[in-house]
């Protein structure tokens, strides 16, 4: 199948002022599959832009099950911003042309925000700093020593990288015989060699000669932290801010959630480490719904199949049962019953030939491991990247540490995010797991009408209503346990009711991925029920029953009476 060119530029990462006019340049080319609003404001002013996407002419997207998708909690995480424009631009580009794209919008709504964290990302674009959510000093506790290392861009080269500090007495490190560039742990009885301290680059607030500590940070708050559900206090959970939703970023996206009835799931992009992490983030998973439990891992193995990121337990397998407070996570699977997942784009060490590694895996290893770990870094660094993830270690007069040598690997286009090059690869394969999650909606079906005349102008009219997705009309087992998602809902019309009502409640319709398995593969019941009315109306009568549920959608049938 021919698939349509892209429009945009996925060798560079968009500021805010390109982001947006992509998107308005979306919704100028295609407005029958578009609508872009505002969810709210930034602490600067910046608008927070999501774009809808939907076949308009096959309804409007709110009477459609819906599918949430952003990127940028993290400011620094600009992969993710990228990764959802290139879905937009794949998704209206194709449509017509992609079979599985077509089916999408014409049945199904994707709300996509690009940029949860517009200030923050625009600061670490435009400048050598990485902070974690946003530019808004932000230190915990307010009165903590400021005194300390701080980074800082100290050459002008526009990055911060690392300061190698020469101390033959204390120093923990020294470089490797294999490859100088690299420094590996200085053994416990190695002596009378040359011996380094490694520390970001930056300078000293308070130096007295003697001790280097880091500073506290000035930009401390974690949007990802600051949502409602499971929230901590800073003491407890770094980051959480002041209160929950206490930021209008995470204000907004949490209105929106609550406000829009018809999503059932969602997936949001982070980076680093090729990894999908999904709930639970304070608890194991035998405190999960079995069918739910079963149908995230079915999810997941679809996210695994796209791009070959493993998936993980965010509790169990992530943090090693270190809970994880006010996430996102928590806040739409837990309360809002929406299968949701965290997708940590871009694994470098994964795509230098590291099998199963991220940055943190690195300081579980003993020091020969940790070694190989970074030379089989560099020998990707050298020969297929051509010497760009990794600066070479260059003398430096620091003002007040005398002669040091700054270098390493690049903090924002090397380990955060991919360099440029090999950007559209990696968020191609991610778009793919972002259609396939949201094609597994519910979705709602009116068949097998009949009218039986029992009277002279009498008729028993049925009908089966069906869910025709994966998940559940509910979108999961805690959804309807919560009461978050209403019920399917039946109505008859065209002519006088005998007997039923005119709106039946039929409770929620199991999908194909939650019925109980049996032997041989027989499936259990409960993705369709039958509903069933005496009305009165002359023959050639037009009776049509609609079926409604927020998160399934809407459908209807009609039937001539005999």
């Amino acid at each position: 199948m021919k698939v349509a060119p892209l429009k945009l530029d996925y060798t560079r990462y968009y500021r805010y002022h390109a982001m947006v006019e992509a998107l308005e340049n979306f919704c100028l080319e295609f407005p029958q599959l578009t609508n872009l609003y505002s969810l709210g404001r930034s602490t600067e002013g910046r608008e927070i832009w999501c774009i809808e996407l939907t076949n308009k002419e096959t309804g409007v997207a709110d009477c459609k099950p819906g599918f949430y998708l952003d990127g940028n909690t993290h400011a620094g995480e600009v992969t993710g911003s990228m990764a959802c424009l290139y879905t937009i631009d794949y998704v209206l580009n194709n449509y017509g042309k992609d079979d599985k794209v077509t089916w999408l919008m014409d049945n199904k709504a994707m709300y996509v925000i690009p940029r949860v964290s517009p200030d923050g990302a625009e600061f670490y674009l435009t400048t050598p700093y990485t902070v974690r959510s946003s530019n808004k000093e932000y230190t915990f506790p307010h009165y903590a020593d400021p005194e300390g290392l701080v980074p800082e861009d100290l050459n002008g080269d526009g990055h911060i990288l690392q300061m190698r500090v020469r101390d033959d007495v204390t120093g923990n490190m020294k470089k490797s015989e294999t490859d100088p560039r690299v420094m590996v742990q200085r053994a416990p009885d190695d002596f009378g060699g040359e011996y380094y301290h490694i520390y970001t680059e930056g300078y000293i607030k308070g130096y007295d000669g003697y001790e280097i500590k880091m500073a506290p940070n000035r930009w401390g708050l974690d949007f990802n932290r600051n949502y409602p559900i499971n929230w901590r206090p800073p003491n407890v959970q770094p980051g959480a801010g002041p209160r929950p939703i206490s930021e209008p970023e995470t204000a907004a996206i949490i209105d929106f959630l609550i406000r829009q009835k018809n999503l059932n799931a969602c997936l949001y992009y982070h980076t680093s480490g090729g990894e999908h992490l999904r709930g639970l983030c304070v608890d194991t998973d035998d405190k999960m719904n079995p069918a739910d439990l079963e149908m995230y891992k079915a999810l997941g193995q679809r996210g695994t199949d796209h791009t070959g990121y493993p998936v993980k337990s965010l509790f169990v397998d992530y943090t090693n049962k270190v809970p994880q407070w006010g996430t996102f996570l928590d806040t739409t699977f837990t309360y809002l019953g929406m299968f949701s997942y965290a997708t940590e784009l871009w694994d470098m060490p994964g795509r230098a030939g590291i099998k199963d590694a991220s940055w943190k895996r690195p300081w579980r290893m003993n020091a020969k491991e940790q070694e190989e770990y970074q030379l089989t870094l560099m020998k990707w660094n050298d020969e297929q990247m051509d010497g760009e993830v990794f600066v070479d270690w260059m003398e430096f007069d620091h003002p007040q540490l005398g002669k040091v040598e700054l270098g390493g690997w690049l903090p924002k286009f090397g380990r955060q995010n991919p360099p440029a090059k090999l950007l559209q690869d990696e968020i191609h394969k991610n778009m793919l797991f972002s259609l396939a999650f949201a094609a597994s909606l519910p979705g709602l079906a009116v068949n097998t009408l009949k009218a039986e005349k029992v009277a002279e102008d009498v008729y028993k009219v049925s009908a089966k209503v069906e869910n025709t997705g994966y998940l559940p009309t509910s979108g999961s087992i805690q959804a309807a346990n919560n009461k978050i998602a209403s019920p399917v809902k039946v109505c008859i019309c065209g002519g006088e009711i005998v007997q039923g009502e005119c709106e039946v409640d039929i409770g929620h319709l199991k999908g194909h991925g939650n019925s109980a398995g049996g032997y041989m593969n027989i499936s259990g019941g409960g993705s369709a029920k039958k509903v069933e009315w005496i009305i009165k109306a002359p023959a050639g009568s037009c009776i049509t029953i609609s079926a409604q549920a927020d998160r399934a959608g809407q459908a209807q049938a009609s039937i001539t009476l005999p």
